[in-house]
Order: structure tokens, then C-alpha cells, then sequence
């Protein structure tokens, strides 16, 4: 089951509004109200009833919401336990827990910060969607030890969904309570290839190109953003398992998608070549957290690798820094 569903469910039920919650989890109304479809078709029950004008927990919803929310806290917590378990440390240690999409360890890290990451001992990492790393900062508000350590979310956006002029929820909603978004640099996705396919003698790919093969994407927000583009059918599997997406463009039976600073970042990938989109869409990536979380001394560490990395490339093409 997609946990993620679970935290949609919870904001739908708190805010009896499917705009309202597709809002505080970066996603379109259509891909909410999808969810909450799959969701009542997993759990083999109506959750909610739809009028024509507004909507309201079905008897079964309302009985599950604590259920839900209880799963979705023990998750949290068993989350932070295997965090924990995974990295011992001097008490003592000034440390940062990052929360980061895992397209963030994937392809926006390079080797150089993996590696200050992995080795300085100084930063907490675990894989985290929008919506998880939304319900830890929220969470981290609530808690009695909300100050004890710096937690910094690295968030992943499509097709400049994120829009402050109008946004009501999502990002504002962490904002009303001293978070601050930092923009780092704007992308755009490219398409993962098999070496040995004719699409790789191609430089850019038309949609009726890319549509005419099977899709693999991640179990994030840019599954919907394919399937309003190529169609739902489109979409073979999504999975949060780069793994198992590559292995499938490997063998030549399907294609998938990766931003195109991967270039820069993922070292040697032999067996599959990015090629551009006719009608590439952008991808935002950026920073969330309190601004003394930010000025902690690990993130700081972190962004000068970052820094040094990205500016020795600005003239590739393949990003913008953001202001």
C-alpha cells in the first residue's frame, strides 16, 4: 500500500475537500481524487461520499480515520528508529537530519556531497515524499523536543506547481509556522533510452515517440504528471525502485525518466542514454526548513559541496541555479 495515500486520506478527511488537500501535498485535484479511488478499491471500501457540491466521510471513513492515523504516526516512528539504529553517534554531535526525495540522493547529489553525507557523520539522510517530509516538519512542531536537532526537507516539484502567488496550503502551510522554502535549481526530465534502441540514435523525442513505448515512473507526484500526458495505460509500473526502473530500460522493455542533471551526477551508466523531450517539463528542487536549520554547521558543510559543484557547471546547460 502506498503510504502516501494514507496522508492524502488524513487531509482530505481533516479538510472535507479534495482541492483543499491536493493542495497541502503538491498534487492536482485529479491525482487526489485518484488516490482516494485507489485507496477505497485497496481497502475494498467507499470512504468518502461524493456529492455535487461538497463532501463528507462515508461511516467506514470515519471509523478509519484513527486507524489510519495511527498507522501513519507508527510509520513515522519506526522511520525514526531505524534512522537512529542505522547511524550511532556521539550524543553530542551536531548533526542535520535531511528528509530528501529519492530522486535527491539519486541525481541531485554528486559524488562529492554523497560522500560528506555518508562519511562526515554529521547528517541524518532517509528517502522521504513531499508528503512524508511535509507530516515531519509538522510533526517536529508539535513535538516537545522540537529544538533538539536541525531537520531539513529536500523537495522535488513538477512543472512549477508550486506557485506562491496562489498557493493556500502545501509549502504555505509550513510556512505559517516559520519554515522557509529555499529554491535551489530548476531542471527538466529526460528520457531514460536502451543503449541499443533506435530512440538513442535520436537527439530529441517527440511524445508519439515516447508513447509508443511503455512507461516506468516514479510512485511520486510525476506519475500523474505522465499519465495526463501520455495517458494512464501509458504507465507500466511506478516504483520508487531506480533499480528496477533501469534494469527495465535495460532490457529494452520500457522507458523511463531522470532529471538531466543526472548527466553530471550519475557516474557510467553504460547500458542507457538520456535523450531530450520535445516538450521537456521542469523540475524544481529545494530546501525547507527553519532558517537557524540552516545555518546549522553540517548543512552548511553540505551546501558549500553542493555550491562548489553546481557553479563549475553552469555553463552545461542542464540547470539554472535559483536566486
Amino acid at each position: 500500500m502506498n503510504i502516501d495515500y494514507l496522508h492524502y486520506f488524513l487531509d482530505v478527511a481533516q479538510t472535507k475537500s479534495i482541492t483543499r488537500a491536493a493542495k497541502l501535498n503538491f498534487i492536482s485535484p485529479q491525482g487526489m481524487s485518484r488516490a482516494m479511488n485507489e485507496l477505497e478499491k485497496e481497502l475494498g471500501c467507499d470512504l468518502l461520499i461524493r456529492y455535487s457540491n461538497k463532501l463528507s466521510l462515508s461511516p467506514v471513513g470515519e471509523e478509519l480515520v484513527p486507524k489510519i492515523a495511527g498507522i501513519v504516526n507508527d510509520y513515522t516512528k519506526l522511520l525514526d528508529f531505524a534512522s537512529l539504529k542505522a547511524q550511532s553517534r556521539d550524543a553530542s554531535c551536531d548533526y542535520v537530519q535531511l528528509e530528501c526525495q529519492n530522486i535527491a540522493m539519486l541525481c541531485f547529489f554528486p559524488q562529492e556531497a554523497k560522500d560528506y553525507i555518508f562519511e562526515s557523520g554529521k547528517v541524518q539522510f532517509r528517502e522521504a515524499a513531499n508528503p512524508q517530509i511535509r507530516h515531519t516538519l509538522l510533526s517536529r512542531c508539535s513535538s516537545e523536543d522540537a529544538t533538539s536537532r536541525p531537520v531539513v526537507g529536500l523537495m522535488c516539484f513538477f512543472n512549477q506547481e508550486r506557485n506562491p502567488e496562489t498557493e493556500e496550503g502545501g509549502i504555505g502551510s509550513l510556512e505559517d509556522l516559520g519554515y522557509r522554502y529555499h529554491p535551489y535549481l530548476k531542471t527538466y526530465d529526460k528520457v531514460m533510452v536502451p543503449l541499443d534502441s533506435p530512440l538513442a540514435e535520436k537527439d530529441i523525442l517527440s511524445d508519439e515517440d515516447i508513447a509508443a513505448n511503455t512507461l516506468v515512473a516514479t510512485n511520486t507526484h510525476l506519475h500523474t504528471v505522465l499519465s495526463r500526458r501520455f495517458g494512464v495505460d501509458a504507465i507500466g509500473l511506478a516504483s520508487p525502485n531506480f533499480t528496477l526502473r533501469k534494469r527495465m530500460v535495460e532490457k529494452g522493455v520500457a522507458l523511463s525518466f531522470l532529471p538531466a542533471i543526472a548527466e553530471l551526477t550519475v557516474a557510467d551508466p553504460n547500458s542507457f542514454v538520456l535523450r531530450d523531450m520535445e516538450r521537456p517539463y521542469e523540475v524544481e528542487i529545494g530546501f525547507v526548513g527553519m532558517e537557524s536549520d540552516f545555518e546549522a554547521e553540517p548543512f552548511v558543510e553540505l551546501m558549500t559541496t553542493l555550491d562548489s559543484f553546481y557553479r563549475s557547471h553552469l555553463d552545461s546547460g542542464l540547470f539554472a541555479l535559483c536566486d
